[in-house]
């Protein structure tokens, strides 16, 4: 998982540089976009991760006919959760974009770039779906070489987009996104035939199904809790943007850069938190509470030990780090400060994604909403209010008022989900 998800940075990565390359307002507008972009991610992720628990949980209790129920009807809702999105992102982009301060040459380029995401929004689900059955079966290979062959192709797709060649027009910053959904049908298509091969769905069954509103309960009542949890990390940039904005543009552009570079940190607890889905959902299904303490341990050593590592260099390394993505040397400087400084703050993501996953995997997936929504946008509200409006503080300022935030949610979050260890063993 670490691996496949190392390579989806990297994507990313990729769709930064090249737009660090065009300018620096391309370079802000793509870090003004990922909130936006990564609802998307959100409502497909979400949803998948909390059907993966569910369909888990039915192997281990060994319940055929649930197991698929529940593998046909992710499909059909997830196809009305991608029409949903496309509308509501297609008018409501631009409006956020303004309240966020956009305008001007800045604004459309971020229009521009999130248009043909919520276009393509269909393939986002779709391959989150084929993943969750994949995943509730404990294959998270397949999907990891999806997504190291996404960003080998996105290698060629960005820059002939971006700047066109062999027939095809410039496309500017919008190609870059293009791009993206393109690489994403390509491998929607090729997750969804593998779940096929293997028989665990049936291609007749998915286009006779009904809908079932018992079964689109039990999904939902799993994974919108997940879902809202991710997007509430979309929403808490929105709340970072808005009091960004008042340090500059520039500012905007390095806590873009800065984030990029954390995911990338981060890589191996956004692995250890999503094959904990698997691992305690099987066991959890099967009554066998001492594998899921064991998983727990192991996953909390491990993930510490690596992010430790992880810390290290990318203290070290900071300003080499975010000189990859941008000339301008102020978005350098700024940038590599907050990567320093968020280098003491990684442990607690680690943490964090281990026992909230571990949580899901037991389907009590509400503490994880409720937790970020805490911690990326309530207690941000009032803090970064305090500091920004009425401290007015300077940016490192800023900068350690979000690794307070974080620290003290972590430590919340720890001794929730360990008490709840507790008690089911």
């Amino acid at each position: 998982m670490s691996i496949g998800f190392f390579f989806n940075t990297m994507y990313n990565v990729v769709d930064s540089f090249y737009a660090g390359r065009v300018s620096t307002s391309a370079l802000a507008a793509l870090a003004l976009s990922f909130p936006i972009f990564f609802i998307i991610i959100a409502v497909s992720e979400g949803i998948a991760r909390g059907s993966s628990a569910l369909i888990a949980n039915a192997i281990g209790a060994k319940d055929v006919e649930k197991e698929s129920h529940l593998s046909t009807q992710i499909f059909s809702l997830g196809l009305i959760c991608a029409a949903m999105l496309t509308v509501i992102g297609l008018f409501a982009a631009e409006p956020l974009f303004k309240i966020l301060g956009a305008s001007g040459d800045y604004l459309e380029l971020a229009t521009g770039y999130v248009t043909p995401l919520f276009w393509g929004a269909i393939f986002f689900l779709l391959s989150s779906m084929s993943n969750a059955i994949l995943l509730a079966h404990g294959d998270s290979k397949t999907f990891g070489k999806v997504l190291v062959a996404g960003f080998l192709l996105n290698l060629i797709l960005d820059p002939w987009f971006l700047y066109g060649g062999l027939g095809l027009p410039p496309l500017g910053v919008p190609g870059i996104a293009l791009a993206t959904v393109v690489i994403q049908a390509i491998g929607a298509i090729f997750l969804f035939f593998t779940v096929l091969k293997r028989g665990y769905i049936e291609l007749g069954p998915i286009f006779r199904q009904r809908p079932r509103p018992e079964i689109y309960r039990e999904i939902l009542r799993q994974g919108v809790p997940t879902s809202f949890n991710m997007m509430s990390v979309a929403l808490g940039f929105f709340v970072t943007t808005y009091y960004l904005k008042f340090y500059g543009e520039a500012s905007v552009a390095a806590f873009g850069v800065g984030t990029r570079i954390e995911q990338i940190a981060l890589l191996p607890a956004i692995g250890l938190g999503a094959a904990i889905v698997s691992v305690v959902g099987q066991n959890n299904g099967a009554g066998k509470i001492d594998r899921v303490r064991e998983c727990m341990n192991v996953c909390v050593k491990y993930g510490l030990i690596i992010i430790l590592i992880a810390s290290i260099l990318i203290f070290t390394f900071a300003t080499p780090l975010v000189r990859l993505f941008t000339a301008d040397e102020e978005v350098i400087k700024i940038g590599a400060n907050y990567t320093r400084i968020a280098a003491f703050i990684q442990w607690a993501y680690v943490m964090s994604f281990v026992h909230i996953g571990f949580l899901q995997a037991i389907k009590r997936p509400m503490y994880g909403f409720v937790e970020s929504v805490a911690r990326k946008i309530i207690l941000p509200l009032g803090v970064f209010y305090v500091a920004v409006r009425v401290l007015d503080a300077s940016l490192n300022g800023f900068w350690f008022s979000m690794v307070a935030v974080n620290v003290v949610m972590t430590i919340v979050t720890v001794i929730y989900a360990q008490s709840v260890l507790r008690k089911m063993a």
